[in-house]
């Protein structure tokens, strides 16, 4: 009854269908203008955890404001004249900034040893190593041996410090609790905007001060700033790559220009609705699913490459059928192993959501509705475009042998024993080597260290 219904439906009306779809495309490409990346930390958090709902009362309690921080390694010794004055003048040009709230550094730690007058006027009237008439030697020398500054403020081996750069609480954002959902994403995505821009004016300030020392940034600001555009060049690089990647591995395969229009087309109206998907459903995109659209490119081209190569098969063995003939032909025996194959890519992607682990378990959900979007598509798509093209326009040079595949027949039909002692060599590797797979979620530590 299913077979009969897309036969009268979708086969005998292409031009129905293809208008219905072109609506589709419309309809989602409007929505994907919502389509969202996101760095931020809920995204690692799974909502409901009780750490997080501890974490959230204690920082009610407490207060926090995020920082960033930077590290500073002067030309000469730390404690020099020259050295003193280019970490004053740092700090005072980012304290200028104004979404700093202060400025912390070597500088303004209270120095408590640095005389030997007594503890209570020395706690009056704390010296700090910017004070002309401390004795710098003996200051520097008490902060290495703090414990509470040894490697926090400074380094053991004291040539490089570290400078707390505080930021100004986003009062708008701080009080969304009674706003609507709408109106908390506008003050969240003002947010990350403003956060790009101050990243931005503080690396402009680092980078005029680069004779003086080797300076870096770090802090979960500027890590979140940096993963936004990691997640960014991810979709359009690995994006760009595949694409140009489908429509080589499809001229190499039909060398005409249909069978790439055609596979194409399926492509981009899969992704662009996938993407209005995303964008009516307020998901966002991580790291960990920004190259959902490569997989689903290549998901995509595989179904198409499938029924493409199977119509072409058909028409070559059935010369006498015409275009409507082969396509009902083609969907009825490409339908139950293309179903099959994505079923059971979905049914992996879906064991995802059982890690309790917010982004994996998104693109498990991202994946499953882009497969299955996918599907729709090339059953629909394709044979509504095939429809609109002549008969005499759609046959492929024919090729009697292929010097690859006659290759590998040769060397399977002559090798059969080494190829099995080598298999089973392989598989023995591969379960010493599976024993040995080690799980570790600190994917900052994979970061090149050049950004």
């Amino acid at each position: 009854m299913i077979a009969h219904l897309y036969q009268n439906l979708i086969l005998k009306f292409p031009k129905s269908i293809f208008l219905v779809l072109i609506f589709i495309l419309i309809s989602f490409g409007y929505h994907s203008k919502n389509f969202r990346l996101d760095a931020s930390s809920e995204t690692l958090l799974i909502e409901g955890d009780p750490d997080l709902k501890y974490l959230q009362e204690i920082s009610e309690r407490y207060g926090s404001k995020e920082f960033l921080i930077l590290t500073y390694t002067p030309n000469e010794g730390m404690i020099t004249d020259t050295s003193i004055n280019n970490l004053l003048s740092l700090k005072y040009k980012i304290q200028s900034l104004d979404w700093v709230h202060n400025v912390i550094t070597l500088l303004d730690i209270p120095l408590l040893n640095s005389s030997d007058v007594p503890l209570q006027e020395r706690l009056e009237n704390f010296k700090t190593l910017k004070d002309e008439d401390v004795d710098r030697e003996r200051g520097f020398n008490e902060i290495i041996s703090s414990p509470v500054f040894r490697n926090f403020v400074i380094s053991e081996d004291g040539k490089t410090s570290g400078i707390i750069v505080y930021i100004k609480k986003n009062e708008k954002l701080k009080n969304t609790q009674k706003k609507s959902n709408k109106e908390i994403e506008i003050y969240k995505n003002q947010a990350k905007k403003q956060n790009h821009q101050n990243i931005l004016e503080i690396r402009d300030i680092i980078k005029s001060y680069e004779d003086i020392g080797k300076i870096h940034l770090g802090g979960i600001p500027m890590i979140a700033d940096d993963m936004m555009s990691f997640i960014k060049s991810d979709i359009i690089v690995f994006g760009i790559g595949v694409f140009l990647f489908i429509i080589g591995t499809l001229w190499f395969v039909f060398k005409k220009l249909i069978w790439i229009i055609v596979p194409i087309s399926s492509c981009f109206f899969s992704v662009v609705i996938m993407m209005g998907i995303l964008g009516l459903l307020g998901w966002k995109v991580t790291v960990i699913s920004s190259n959902f659209i490569a997989l689903m490119l290549i998901l995509t081209m595989a179904m198409n490459i499938h029924m493409s190569t199977r119509f072409l098969q058909l028409k070559e063995n059935y010369p006498d059928k015409n275009i409507l003939q082969l396509i009902t032909l083609t969907t009825e025996k490409m339908f139950w192993p293309i179903l099959y194959t994505v079923l059971t890519t979905i049914i992996a992607f879906l064991s995802l959501i059982f890690s309790e682990i917010k982004p994996i378990i998104d693109f498990g959900w991202m994946m499953t509705l882009g497969l299955t979007t996918s599907f729709l598509i090339t059953f629909t798509l394709l044979p509504t475009l095939i429809n609109f093209v002549p008969k005499e326009n759609i046959s492929i040079k024919k090729y009697n042998d292929s010097l690859i595949t006659t290759f590998f027949a040769k060397i399977s039909q002559n090798n059969s024993k080494t190829i099995f002692i080598i298999t089973s060599f392989i598989i023995a590797l591969s379960l010493i080597g599976i024993s040995r797979l080690e799980v570790e979620n600190s994917f900052i530590n994979y970061f090149s260290k050049k950004n």
